[in-house]
């Protein structure tokens, strides 16, 4: 059964201020990641259609996996560890994961 896995970000105002362009760019490049190519079937990033209903987070990742063994793998490949704590953590002040089956 598919699984859908959400990442909400509460990115820092000074990168909203100063930087939102380069970080958008930066977070795409999540699609490089090997282990993206290899077990991701679809994934999408963004800002909120609506900000006043997204309790300040201000910037998704949705993406979609065909069996648990692909999301696990995923979570814990190495690289994608290495690319949240390089380029998200450092500019995020919070965040939300969500996973749920199809």
């Amino acid at each position: 059964m598919p699984l859908v896995h959400i990442v909400l970000f509460k990115v820092k105002s000074q990168v909203l201020s100063n930087g939102w362009e380069e970080f958008q760019a930066r977070a795409e490049t999540i699609r490089d990641l090997a282990v993206v190519k290899d077990v991701c079937q679809d994934m999408r990033l963004g800002p909120p259609v609506w900000d006043t209903r997204s309790h300040g987070f201000n910037y998704g990742l949705y993406s979609v996996f065909a069996t648990m063994d692909d999301l696990v793998r995923y979570k814990e490949d190495n690289d994608h560890k290495e690319f949240i704590k390089m380029n998200l953590l450092p500019n995020i002040d919070d965040l939300l994961a969500y996973d749920f089956e199809l």
